[in-house]
């Protein structure tokens, strides 16, 4: 991502939902709010070329088709973002049944599950982790919507400060406690030596029997996705088969619990779930 730029991933993935809106049955499933709540955020960002006329676009049946020529190079993501989203907050809100007291998301983007959340769990601390050119440009919708009591968005790089170090600067944060991390379409912009390493650092803010949801891409896809990427947003750097998780992430403090993921509708993802050794 370019100094001082607004992700063009977390723009594009946003705007998304308002078409998968309009597809089939999945005004249904997507969580309640999630597309309204995107456009109001991608409106009050003061993004170039978001503005109310594309709103009206995007929510084009017709636009549907133009998603299905995305597929044919990225076989089931337009879908796969809504499954994606399906799948997260199905974690969270377990979790959060299960005694987890904290969520923190990092690289939200645009992402309004803290947003939605916090309200309906009080109780709970939910943090936002971002880039603060993208956390600045999705604070102007916040302000907007009402920003909970009970989150937080810290704008920091992580490429400059690490995760550890910025979570102890952070009065809120508590690393006794049970707490969910989720890391959502963020790992394929990172290097693999980048990955391992965020995956060290959040084991280092977390308590024991804390867990962390996070999806990743399909190595076999790599090649013309890193072009693809490259083109229209921010480039693909990584990949590892979901067989692989458990030797991967050995030596980073978590252990895989879920099951491997090869289902073809998660598009060129898929979804994983550790917790804290």
């Amino acid at each position: 991502m370019k100094q001082g730029r607004v992700s063009q991933t977390a723009l594009k993935v946003a705007i998304s939902f308002l078409t998968l809106n309009q597809k089939d049955d999945w005004a249904k499933r997507l969580p309640d709010g999630l597309v309204e709540m995107s456009e109001r955020l991608l409106l009050a960002s003061g993004s170039p070329g978001y503005n109310p006329s594309i709103m009206r676009l995007a929510k084009k049946r017709w636009m549907i088709h133009l998603y299905r020529v995305q597929d044919l190079m990225m076989p089931g993501q337009f879908e796969g973002f809504g499954h994606r989203k399906i799948f997260v907050q199905g974690q969270v809100e377990a979790a959060i049944e299960h005694g987890a007291r904290q969520v923190l998301v990092l690289g939200a983007g645009f992402d309004t599950l803290c947003l939605r959340l916090a309200p309906l769990y009080p109780h709970v601390q939910f943090f936002e982790v971002d880039h603060p050119a993208t956390s600045a440009a999705k604070a102007k919708g916040i302000d907007l919507e009402g920003q909970p009591a009970n989150m937080r968005q810290i704008a920091v790089d992580l490429g400059e400060q690490p995760l550890s170090k910025v979570m102890s600067q952070e009065e809120r944060w508590e690393q006794s406690v049970p707490s969910l991390l989720v890391a959502e379409g963020l790992f394929q912009y990172l290097t693999d030596e980048e990955v391992r390493g965020l995956l060290v650092e959040a084991a280092a803010c977390s308590a024991p029997s804390s867990r962390f949801v996070f999806t990743h891409s399909v190595p076999r896809y790599n090649k013309l996705i890193v072009l693809l990427t490259a083109l229209i947003a921010e480039r693909w750097k990584y990949g590892v088969n979901s067989a692989d998780l458990p030797e991967y992430v050995s030596g980073t403090g978590w252990k895989i619990i879920s099951d491997v993921d090869d289902d073809p509708a998660h598009g060129v993802e898929r979804y994983a779930v550790a917790e804290r050794r």
